[in-house]
């Protein structure tokens, strides 16, 4: 169904190309993963592979393209591909839940009786009927990832483009979510491409795995020779992370409650210490309140009932570094040295001082060289480790970090868990919203989950760090 021979793509303005000389076919009902580091090109492979090359990409595709033996020079035919892409925030476009996920069979002409049978059909299926007439607007990131998946979903396309689509879902939703792929291909004869930093959980779904560096297909094949996760060992040699002896709270919140509209509470009576030297892992799933926690913690709103204090002599807009869950809500500067570099400026750093610390800082997390480019042309992970720079080059006193590992592979994950434990152990507060277990086990001194707006459980982590076991394969569900 889908044939590429000899397809690179070149980007606008670059001398040479992401993506070069790949040879793949893909059958019906395919369950295929696409594996590699941050910036090897699998997501500008994902789009040829499900023919959305034209809308999402800028730049020069050569070389044959196929699908369903039409030429596919220009893209796909209308509806032979259903796309959600890294920012889910940038493909929802209606007003509700069920509007977004009712669009795509409005526009093919479908009976609002249909619309509403299969839009309420997946949100049954994935426990999200309560929010079928919720704003979009008002959803967690998470839930907004959830609801780009299931539009996505409802157009009931031949193939499907994934790319990193559990990043911000809690693991119940995400275990759901592969569940149901799976009987789509077997039952339905639906192609699946996947793009997925999880190997655990992308080995118990790909029958057949792609794995991409610099741009070419290094391997393809089953998932047993491919995909090995690697064993979480503590990262770059660092002891497990023990708990500190009391401080001065860094953080204090006291009795929190906070809601964007008066009747819909988001957090409720939290109360929360964090100290210097600790590194607090915020678990809870998605909804349940970590980036709102998050952003009052920085200031950028207060609190309906009760207050956030800071430690002596901290001011928010000077003390407290916030990356947010989306990278792109962060970047607005036009190279990444000037992103790097801005909070510095803000604080009176000159030009050649913020230079001086932000080239190291660059360097360090694997983007030096990069100082010219727009960030908006970085991969995802590219832009996840850019937010992290500006914030580290300032040397705030508290960093509160929301889902710091989105779009990191295996090694840029041990290593964010490698620098977390190194900020802790140098005094400084740490408190990070995460879904991944594996990550709050490496970097956290302590694990706080929240559950409807209230801290249920507030406990040390334990010291010791155990290997994550290959995912199972599941056992074929019912069609359905």
């Amino acid at each position: 169904m889908i044939a590429l021979s000899d397809v690179s793509f070149t980007p606008a303005g670059a001398d040479r190309p992401i993506l070069a000389g790949v040879r793949l076919s893909v059958a019906p009902g395919e369950r295929i993963g696409i594996v590699g580091p941050s910036g090897s090109g699998k997501s500008t492979l994902g789009y040829h592979l499900c023919g959305a090359h034209r809308l999402a990409l800028v730049g020069e595709t050569t070389g044959s393209l196929r699908y369903d033996g039409e030429d596919g020079t220009d893209g796909a035919p209308d509806g032979f591909a259903g796309l959600v892409g890294q920012n889910p925030e940038a493909q929802l476009f209606c007003r509700t839940v069920y509007e977004e996920l009712a669009l795509a069979l409005r526009v093919r002409g479908e009976p609002e009786s249909r619309c509403a049978a299969v839009a309420d059909a997946l949100l049954d299926r994935y426990a999200f009927a309560g929010k079928r007439d919720a704003a979009v607007a008002t959803l967690s990131l998470g839930q907004k990832q959830l609801t780009a998946v299931l539009s996505m979903l409802a157009m009931e396309p031949r193939v499907l483009l994934l790319d990193e689509p559990t990043s911000y879902l809690d693991a119940a939703t995400a275990d759901r979510l592969f569940a149901h792929l799976g009987t789509l291909c077997r039952c339905h004869g639906w192609i699946v491409v996947v793009i997925e930093h999880d190997l655990a959980r992308l080995g118990g779904f790909a029958e057949r795995v792609l794995a991409v560096s610099d741009g070419r297909i290094v391997a393809d094949g089953p998932p047993g020779r491919i995909v090995r996760p690697a064993p979480w060992a503590p990262a770059a040699g660092l002891p497990p992370p023990t708990p500190v002896a009391p401080r001065e709270p860094a953080i204090a919140c006291e009795g929190v409650a906070f809601g964007y509209a008066k009747d819909k509470p988001v957090l409720q009576g939290v109360d929360l210490v964090v100290r210097p030297g600790e590194s607090v892992a915020l678990l809870g799933g998605n909804g349940a309140g970590k980036s709102t926690l998050l952003r009052l913690i920085k200031g950028l709103a207060k609190p309906r009932a009760g207050r956030v204090r800071l430690g002596p002599g901290l001011a928010a807009a000077r003390d407290v570094g916030l990356m947010f869950q989306n990278p792109e809500e962060q970047i607005f500067a036009h190279t990444v040295d000037a992103e790097c570099g801005y909070w510095l400026a803000n604080l009176g750093v000159s030009g050649e001082e913020r230079t001086a610390r932000c080239a190291p800082l660059l360097d360090a997390l694997g983007l030096g060289g990069m100082e010219a480019r727009a960030p908006l042309t970085l991969s995802f992970g590219e832009k996840r480790r850019l937010c992290l720079a500006a914030i580290l080059v300032a040397e705030p006193a508290i960093l509160c970090l929301d889902e710091p590992t989105t779009g990191l592979d295996d090694a840029n994950m041990a290593a964010m868990a490698a620098r977390v434990r190194a900020l802790a152990g140098a005094g400084k507060a740490v408190l990070f919203a995460t879904h991944e277990e594996a990550f709050a086990t490496l970097a956290a001194t302590r694990r706080v989950t929240l559950e409807g707006g209230r801290i249920v459980a507030d406990v040390p982590n334990a010291a010791n760090v155990p290997d994550i076991p290959d995912a199972p394969q599941p056992e074929a569900a019912p069609c359905s």
